[in-house]
């Protein structure tokens, strides 16, 4: 049985390659990568990218059963986006009619929308569960301060994440309460299984707060205040010293950022990535 440590998300086995790596290059990992999606429009570039993260899944030995338990929220989302473009996309003469729903008219480009959207949402998705199931709180301060932000930027955000984190625990608690209970998801129609999701938000919503307020009461007892820290207290940093940025840190931020650079040089200057060439403006009906 592999030694297990503790992220955002669930447990990564210690010999997995992402440990070897300095936090702030995944903490600019998130804000670099993430970037991709909303510079890209290309349906095929998006797809592409999110079988690169699941062989990035993969590579550091991520359970890539994480994934699965969002097959719903994925779902969820798909038809959230297909109803808003569908209901509120626009009509145009020119638009090609697939259906008629009494006064609604179901287009194929109001539909094609929907489907690049929803891939750009997937990688972006995909980008961030990696990312919180290979970091730790610790690992997004001392990231930050590498980066020399505040101190109480850092905090913030290593707090934000951590709830995040818990906000999908909970998720998966109230799962296994309901299977407690008797409740067989799986023999449920999938009508049953879209709207049952769609509950779980009131609890998860009366849970985040509930949890709010105990990290605040927390951080009461112990005296600790914002106040000073944004008025340009200093702290000194032990953590961070612990780390050293390798070669290998410095190889894969500098691919990042060139990545990064070239898509934005590409989609700017040649358009190569805009939706316009993606196969699907090709479909035609009728």
């Amino acid at each position: 049985m592999p030694k297990m440590r503790r992220s955002l998300l669930g447990y990564l086995p210690e010999e997995s390659p992402i440990f070897s790596l300095h936090p702030v290059t995944k903490v600019l990992f998130l804000l670099v990568v993430s970037a991709y999606p909303m510079l890209t429009q290309l349906p095929e570039a998006n797809l592409a990218g999110s079988l690169f993260m699941l062989a990035l899944f993969k590579a550091a030995k991520v359970d890539l059963s994480v994934i699965k338990g969002y097959k719903m929220a994925f779902v969820n989302l798909f038809f959230v986006i297909a109803i808003a473009y569908t209901f509120f996309g626009g009509y145009r003469p020119e638009y090609t009619v697939l259906l008629r729903l009494g006064p609604i008219r179901v287009c194929w480009e109001n539909l094609r929308w929907a489907i690049l959207v929803y891939l750009q949402l997937v990688l972006a998705i995909l980008v961030i569960i990696f990312f919180l199931s290979t970091m730790r709180e610790r690992d997004v301060v001392v990231g930050l301060r590498t980066l020399r932000l505040p101190f109480v930027v850092c905090y913030l955000a290593g707090l934000s994440l951590r709830s995040i984190g818990l906000s999908i625990i909970d998720f998966f608690t109230i799962r296994e309460a309901e299977k407690a209970r008797a409740l067989d998801l799986a023999e449920l129609p999938f009508s049953e299984k879209v709207k049952k999701f769609g509950l779980y938000i009131v609890p998860l919503v009366g849970l985040a707060i509930r949890r709010a307020e105990e990290v605040s009461n927390a951080l009461d007892s112990r005296a600790f205040r914002f106040s000073g820290l944004f008025k340009g207290g200093k702290r000194t940093d032990y953590i961070p010293k612990k780390y050293k940025i390798r070669g290998a840190d410095v190889a894969l931020i500098a691919i990042m950022f060139a990545f990064l650079a070239a898509i934005v040089f590409v989609n700017y200057q040649y358009g190569w990535l805009r939706a316009e060439n993606s196969l699907l403006y090709r479909v035609r009906f009728g």
